[in-house]
C-alpha cells in the first residue's frame, strides 16, 4: 500500500512539474483544476487550448493533443499515436449502437461519428474507448440538432463551449468546468481541495488546507480573483505566501491561528503583497504568521485598511519581522491596529 502512495505520488509530482512549464505559456487558455490529493501533492486536470485548433486534454493518468480543424489526434501522453485505422464501423453492442471514425484496437481513437441503437447520430467527435474527450457535438439525438457543442474532458463539458436548447437557441455560452458553467466562487473544505484559474471569491472553510502539499501559496496564478477569505487553523505547512500583480484584488481576510505551525524563527518563511492597485482591506487575525520572518507590502495605492491581531491582547503577528511604514495616509490608524503585532515591513 505504501509503495502505491509512493508511485502515485512520483507521478503527481513529475506531472505537476511539466504542467508548469504549459502554463507559462498557455495559463490564459487552460480551464484546469488544481486538486489536492492524499494530503500530499496538488496536480491539474483540464483542458489547455494552445491554438484556436489546437488543444490539449490534461490528466494525472493521460495527455490528449489533437487538432480541431484537420480533426486529427495527434499524441497521446507525448508520443505519436500508431495503428490507428480510419474510416472504420465499429458495432459496439448488441443494442445496434455503432462508432464510424477512427479506430485503435476494436475502440473507437480518435474523430467519428457516434450512431444510437436507432441509427440517429448523438455526438460527433474525438473520442478514446467510451468517453468524449478534447472537441465534440452532442445532439438531440431524436430532432438531430446540436445539444452542446464545445470543449469535452474526460466525458464532461469543460471549456469553452455552447448549450442549445431543443429549438436550437442558445441556452449558455462560455467557459465550463466539470460538466457545468463556471461558478467563479470556490470554497475550500477540509474534505474538498480544488480550485480553478477562473476564481474571483476565494473562501477557505476553518481547519482546511492543512495536508503536507507544496509548500508555496502563490495566489498570483488566479489573476480574476477579488476577494480572497481563510478561516481558522488553515495552511499549517505553507511557508510562502505570495498576492503579487493582482488587479482586481479588493480584500484580503485571513483569520487566527492559520499559516503557523510553531513559535519560532524562520527565515524561509515569508508574506508578500505587492503590486495590487485596488486592493482596499488587509486583516489578518491574531497568532496568524507567527513565525514568519518575512513581510512585504509594497505599491497597494488603494489600501485603506490594515488590521492584524487583537487590540487587547497579544497577537504575535509577524513578529519575527521588521516594521516600517511609509504613507500620507491613515498611518497613525495602522499604527496604532499593529502595536501589539509587533514588527512589519511595510511600504505604499
Amino acid at each position: 500500500m505504501k509503495s502505491e502512495v509512493l508511485a502515485r505520488s512520483v507521478k503527481m509530482l513529475k506531472s505537476q512539474e511539466v504542467f508548469d512549464g504549459v502554463l507559462e505559456k498557455w495559463r490564459q487558455s487552460a480551464y484546469v483544476y488544481l486538486f489536492h490529493r492524499d494530503n500530499v501533492n496538488w496536480y491539474y486536470q483540464g483542458i489547455v487550448e494552445k491554438s484556436p485548433s489546437l488543444l490539449i486534454q490534461w490528466s494525472l493518468e493521460k495527455v490528449i493533443e489533437v487538432d480541431i480543424a484537420s480533426h486529427k489526434l495527434l499524441k497521446v501522453n507525448g508520443e505519436s499515436v500508431k495503428g490507428i485505422e480510419h474510416a472504420q464501423v465499429l458495432d459496439l453492442n448488441d443494442d445496434g449502437e455503432r462508432w464510424e471514425g477512427d479506430v485503435l484496437n476494436n475502440e473507437p481513437y480518435g474523430w467519428g461519428v457516434l450512431y444510437d441503437s436507432e441509427n440517429r447520430m448523438a455526438y460527433e467527435g474525438f473520442r478514446i474507448g467510451e468517453v468524449n474527450v478534447c472537441y465534440g457535438t452532442r445532439y438531440y439525438s431524436d430532432i438531430q440538432k446540436p445539444e452542446y457543442e464545445g470543449e469535452w474532458f474526460e466525458g464532461n463539458r469543460w471549456g469553452r463551449g455552447i448549450e442549445y436548447d431543443r429549438k436550437g437557441n442558445t441556452v449558455y455560452e462560455g467557459k465550463w468546468l466539470n460538466d457545468g458553467a463556471i461558478n467563479k466562487r470556490v470554497v475550500l473544505t477540509p474534505s474538498i481541495q480544488c480550485i480553478h484559474f477562473f476564481v474571483e471569491e476565494l473562501v477557505v472553510e476553518d481547519k482546511s488546507c492543512n495536508g503536507k502539499e507544496r509548500k508555496t501559496l502563490d495566489l498570483s496564478l488566479f489573476p480574476s480573483i477579488r476577494e480572497v477569505k481563510v478561516g481558522d487553523e488553515c495552511f499549517k505547512y505553507v511557508d510562502v505566501v505570495k498576492l503579487v500583480g493582482l488587479k482586481n484584488l479588493e480584500r484580503v481576510v485571513i483569520g487566527s491561528l492559520s499559516f503557523r505551525r510553531e513559535m519560532g524563527y524562520d527565515t524561509k518563511h515569508s508574506f508578500t503583497l505587492k503590486d495590487c492597485e485596488n486592493l482596499k482591506e488587509l486583516k489578518i487575525g491574531a497568532f496568524s504568521f507567527t513565525d514568519y520572518s518575512v513581510c512585504v507590502i509594497e505599491n497597494v495605492p488603494s489600501l485603506e485598511l490594515i488590521e492584524m491581531g487583537d487590540l487587547e491582547e497579544w497577537s504575535l503577528n509577524f513578529c519575527y519581522a521588521s516594521l516600517k511604514l511609509n504613507s500620507g495616509r491613515d498611518v497613525q490608524r495602522i499604527r496604532n491596529r499593529l502595536a501589539k503585532t509587533h514588527h512589519i515591513h511595510c511600504r505604499r
